[in-house]
């Protein structure tokens, strides 16, 4: 290219450039997205908001009746890739023993704590998984357990603070040489929690500025059950990933091929009934694929005495929970949302959801709790009920559970503050500005044109 044509070409760009980084950011977006490593959203899954059936979708054998299928919808939002690992959260907890023992709150480092004890049962040898599945780096890469729902949250805050910490550096909003607490400090409005909050203000450079001034991330938090399990479920849809980088794509809309099919698998990898739950590869595969062939798709219990089969015959390869890398299950990347460990979500449980939620992006949090009248129902724990105000629903089926728990529309539910061996978490975030198409995405790419102009 000569000299004129490098002069046009910058002021084209010059002129252009924000048109044209708008459209690239537009296209991008409506990819499946996986983020950087240097990312604040770093083994986050962009999941594209929709329409889908929650609930059960097979015969409900517990005959609980608290999940019943109705229509719903979901706005964009990401979640992790994987569940929060053994190692992540020890990177947390040093965190916390290197701020806040040397100020003498040791108590806030053992609220922390996750409780190993979950793993001692009556007339069962499991005292090496007491000692060392959560100290021990051989167990780096397992999801982390024994974490409450509170505790969840808490991590949540402060995966927050960290990814909004080198930008407030930046701006001279926060003394680098002091540990930032912000969400730490607050209560969150998917957090009902009773421990006292630290205050700790960092001394600000630019006293100028507030945070107002600038665009932060949203809150890392536990995604809503309606979340979760949309991403289990829309994930095995195989024309999720076929229109999803056309935002158009619908019942009504004029491109050809372009259709909505609802999701109805019981589980998030494309199956009917029970058929689905061996690893069955077609075509071309990989040395992987085939040394997996005839493997579950899962970790979970397959029968009475029956957690990861027989020597040489194994059905999954996990006694206990099994690496967060393993079991990949669907197209867009989500590991073990079925089986492994089940993981907290952020309602309060109630046995009735099918009348009493609203129909986009429902949710059950703390400041409606339930559409009953509440002169006629109360929910007092161990007067009348097990259910309470601090009941949380858990998703997902674990490596102790039966497969009838690895369907997504399943639910149960624990107090709070209490822990287990088979409950772990992932984060999500809500993602802004997903939800609304580009009215140019249509037009040829503008960089395409600018070079044909040369």
């Amino acid at each position: 290219m000569n000299f004129i044509n490098s002069i046009l070409l910058f002021f084209a760009v010059l002129f252009l450039g924000p048109k044209m980084i708008a459209q690239f950011d537009s296209k991008e977006s409506n990819k499946v997205a996986f983020a950087g490593k240097d990312d604040p959203y770093d083994s986050t899954i962009l999941i594209r908001g929709g329409t889908f059936a929650m609930g059960m979708n097979q015969e409900n054998i517990m005959g609980d009746w608290n999940n019943n299928l109705r229509r719903v919808t979901v706005s964009s939002f990401r979640i992790d890739q994987y569940e929060v690992s053994n190692k992540q959260y020890r990177n947390y907890i040093k965190w916390l023993e290197r701020v806040f023992i040397p100020l003498g709150k040791d108590s806030i480092v053992k609220a922390a704590l996750p409780d190993t004890l979950v793993w001692r049962t009556d007339l069962a040898y499991n005292e090496p998984m007491v000692e060392w599945y959560f100290r021990n780096k051989a167990f780096d890469d397992y999801p982390v357990v024994g974490v409450s729902w509170e505790q969840a949250n808490a991590y949540c805050r402060w995966r927050t603070d960290r990814a909004n910490e080198k930008t407030l550096i930046k701006y001279g909003l926060i003394d680098p040489t002091k540990p930032y607490i912000g969400k730490m400090e607050t209560k969150n409005s998917l957090v009902d929690s009773n421990k006292t909050a630290v205050t700790f203000t960092p001394t600000t450079k630019v006293k100028t500025k507030n945070l107002g001034d600038y665009v932060l991330i949203p809150d890392f938090r536990l995604p809503t059950e309606a979340e979760w399990e949309y991403a289990a479920k829309v994930s095995s849809g195989k024309n999720y990933i076929s229109n999803f980088n056309n935002p158009k794509a619908g019942s009504n809309s004029g491109t050809p091929n372009a259709s909505i099919v609802a999701s109805n698998t019981p589980y998030p990898w494309s199956s009917n009934g029970n058929d689905g739950l061996r690893s069955n590869p077609t075509g071309r595969v990989s040395k992987k694929e085939k040394d997996n062939r005839g493997m579950f798709m899962a970790n979970f219990k397959n029968g009475s005495g029956d957690y990861m089969g027989m020597v040489g015959y194994a059905n999954d390869g996990a006694g206990f929970p099994s690496k967060i890398n393993s079991f990949l299950q669907n197209p867009l990347g989500l590991y073990n949302l079925s089986g492994n460990v089940n993981e907290w979500v952020a309602d309060i449980y109630r046995p009735m959801n099918s009348i009493d939620m609203d129909d986009f992006n429902p949710y059950r949090g703390n400041s409606v709790l339930d559409g009953d009248d509440a002169n006629t129902s109360s929910y007092e724990t161990g007067t009348n009920t097990l259910i309470s105000n601090k009941s949380r629903v858990y998703k997902g089926g674990s490596w102790k559970d039966r497969p009838y728990w690895l369907n997504p529309g399943t639910r149960r539910y624990l107090e709070q503050d209490k822990t287990s061996s088979t409950i772990g978490f992932r984060c999500a975030v809500s993602a802004f500005g997903m939800d609304t198409p580009d009215a140019k995405e249509d037009q040829p790419n503008l960089w395409q044109k600018i070079k044909n102009i040369f």
